[in-house]
């Protein structure tokens, strides 16, 4: 649906008043929007990407939805740049998406950005970048960004004039070539999205030992799945983009190393009780966990928990054992709730929740001797503290 700030706007986008402008001058620093509109059909943004391209167009589209605001700058109907306020979209992020420099490098570039230097300039004048480089990225920025815009399905839109001078780092693009590159990539993702799970499901790991080989960016997005994150936060987390982030964890799917969890439900506590979140309860237990295998990580000591983990299913009693039955904690110890979840709705306990505490507690003592067997002793009491802190009212 559009909406025009004119009646005439048809007429007037057609005039000389509309050509480009110098910058500097009052008619370029103008920014009302000339056509704005809503997302209420999926072709609208490529009819709109059409149109500025077709008549030459000078100006910005920008499409809102929800938090995420992206723009399309067009020079005569050339596109020329793009921006982002979504992390994945930025230029430091793309270039080390791309491989061609390591986070450590880029933060300690950020630190000389400044109105008047951009990052890529801190890069090139740092010879950690050429000039090549750079134009890469800039296009790979614009091409993503207007992947992602065709993405859309619902938000709004608006097309205003711009400053020229005030544009991101820009270089001409074929219009018609990236927008079909998009086009494909949209029938892509279509078909991935038909194939995975709801962006509120939660994503689990079917084996807990297993030599994997998986280049760094599958291997990012497989330490994200921990039972505990859904499938959007693993899109977010990840960094690459949705259509980047959906294509692996399709891959990740089909090739068996993660599945989708059950629904975590709430289950009855004692008669009369109420109900209480199993996932509320997992999650406590987990963050505790968390800050134990922090403390191992800090201490050189990565690898522990999963290391000696066996020894603790290997010897529980048999409700607690049913318990965590096929139960594979993520390589840090935390624990997925969806299997926790089945295997209570099967105890023959009248209060799941108390078995549910119990086992979890025992679980987190475990892995507090683990740490005791290699973190010094007041390391070790403060942490058993914190942990006691966590989970006041859980009994442990």
């Amino acid at each position: 649906m559009l909406a025009f700030d004119v009646p005439t706007i048809w007429p007037r986008m057609k005039t000389q008043d509309d050509e480009p402008t110098k910058p500097g001058t009052r008619k370029a620093a103008l920014a009302r929007p000339f056509l704005t509109g809503l997302i209420d059909d999926p072709t609208l943004i490529i009819d709109m990407i059409n149109f500025l391209h077709s008549t030459r167009r000078t100006g910005v589209l920008t499409v809102v939805d929800g938090e995420a605001r992206k723009s399309l700058f067009f020079a005569q109907g050339a596109l020329i740049a793009g921006a982002s306020n979504l992390p994945e979209d930025r230029f430091g992020n793309v270039m080390v998406r791309m491989g061609l420099i390591s986070l450590d490098l880029l933060e300690h570039a950020l630190e000389d950005v400044g109105p008047q230097r951009r990052i890529g300039n801190v890069l090139l004048s740092r010879g950690l970048l050429s000039t090549k480089d750079l134009w890469r990225i800039v296009r790979v920025q614009i091409e993503e960004i207007l992947f992602s815009i065709l993405l859309l399905e619902k938000g709004e839109f608006n097309v205003a004039h711009y400053d020229p001078g005030q544009a991101p780092s820009r270089t001409a693009l074929n219009t018609q070539h990236v927008l079909l590159e998009g086009l494909r990539r949209k029938d892509e993702m279509e078909h991935l999205r038909g194939a995975m799970p709801p962006r509120d499901r939660l994503l689990v790991r079917t084996r807990r030992e297993r030599t994997l080989t998986l280049n760094p960016t599958e291997r990012r997005v497989y330490d994200l799945v921990d039972g505990v994150r859904q499938v959007g936060e693993v899109y977010r987390e990840s960094g690459l983009g949705e259509f980047e982030a959906t294509r692996l964890i399709h891959h990740l799917l089909k090739i068996g190393l993660i599945t989708e969890a059950t629904n975590v439900e709430v289950v009855p506590g004692e008669a009369g009780g109420g109900g209480t979140s199993v996932g509320a309860i997992v999650t406590a237990f987990n963050e505790a966990i968390s800050l134990i295998n922090e403390a191992l990580v800090a201490n050189g000591d990565r690898g522990l928990i999963a290391h000696g983990i066996d020894s603790f299913f290997d010897d529980i009693d048999p409700e607690l054992a049913a318990l965590f039955e096929e139960i594979m904690p993520a390589p840090d110890g935390r624990i997925p709730p969806d299997r926790i979840y089945a295997n209570l709705k099967l105890a023959p306990t009248k209060d799941k929740l108390m078995l549910l505490r119990r086992g979890l507690s025992d679980y987190v003592q475990f892995i507090l001797f683990l740490a005791r067997e290699t973190l010094e002793f007041d390391r070790v009491e403060r942490l058993a503290w914190q942990v006691k802190s966590q989970l006041r009212g859980f009994d442990i």
